[in-house]
């Protein structure tokens, strides 16, 4: 019994496209089940905002009266230009990564605990995202499967396909399918989450590629260094991010961020050695 599951789990690993290496680190942990992944092929894509997603980003951050004074086009300059990139193929977990499937990594030895509470229900049920962990020790996680953090033109790639829409289900913004920060005329949020959501949660708000919660619940580390001015000489094929700098890009906005910060273009930077309450994230990984 204990060997037909070893070999189940090195068929699984196959199969999710993780490699021969993953594989055999898989035949030590049998209990381990492998996170749904997307294959997404090689192709281009426009990267970025232009002047009228820009305008528009201004428009729908002066809807929120609190941060009215603040929206100016200058605030998102850090999306221009918009540039064609092209990407080679890869996996990306369907979903942010769970607390259930950072708990594994953990009972086998590998990953750090969150600096979160394990009776926090707010934020650290089975199924919500794991959260309050570093990039180093998200990249940790992903290594243990045999993947990676995804580079920030993966990430927007996957969260908006080949269409130049704003938003991963479309060109316009639904209070109703992501996890974000705005409250309804009654007590409440709009969306039925005071704070994280399941990862599996908001299907409707799915992208092109049918990856969940690409907008809200939480912001998602990426492997790529942050750089208010890379754009303007990225690469176009495969880039990798900055080559200097403390801070990594984070994606998505969560679950107390406001709609301009849940568009696919939206940028951060966060430095690689803090944790939050309200970053997440998920693994990327190559395709032999």
């Amino acid at each position: 019994m204990h060997a037909a599951r070893s070999i189940a789990v090195a068929a699984a690993v196959l199969v999710s496209g993780l490699g021969l290496r993953a594989a055999a680190d898989r035949l030590q942990a049998p209990s381990l089940e492998l996170p749904a992944t997307i294959l997404i092929h090689g192709g281009t894509f426009q990267m970025g905002s232009d002047e009228l997603d820009v305008a528009a980003a201004a428009e729908l951050c002066r809807a929120q009266p609190d941060d009215a004074p603040l929206c100016q086009a200058a605030l998102f300059s850090d999306e221009q230009p918009r540039h064609r990139v092209y990407v080679s193929a890869y996996r990306i977990d369907r979903t942010e990564v769970a607390q259930r499937d950072y708990q594994r990594c953990m009972q086998h030895g590998v990953c750090a605990p969150p600096r979160v509470l394990d009776s926090d229900a707010r934020l650290a049920l089975p199924d919500l995202p794991v959260v309050g962990i570093t990039a180093a020790e998200a990249a940790t996680y992903c290594g243990w499967l045999g993947g990676r953090l995804p580079t920030e033109a993966e990430w927007e790639r996957a969260a908006r396909g080949s269409t130049t829409r704003r938003f991963p289900w479309g060109q316009h913004w639904n209070s109703r399918v992501a996890n974000h920060g705005l409250s309804g005329h009654r007590p409440g949020p709009l969306d039925g989450y005071d704070y994280a959501s399941p990862v599996s949660a908001f299907r409707d708000g799915r992208s092109p590629y049918g990856l969940l919660n690409m907008a809200g619940n939480v912001w998602e580390w990426t492997g790529d260094r942050y750089d208010a001015a890379f754009y303007a000489g990225s690469a176009a094929v495969d880039p990798q991010g900055a080559t200097t700098g403390d801070e990594l890009v984070i994606r998505g906005g969560s679950w107390r961020s406001p709609p301009a910060t849940l568009r696919v273009t939206q940028r951060a930077g966060l430095k690689r050695t803090e944790s939050r309450p309200d970053v997440g994230f998920r693994c990327a990984y190559n395709v032999p």
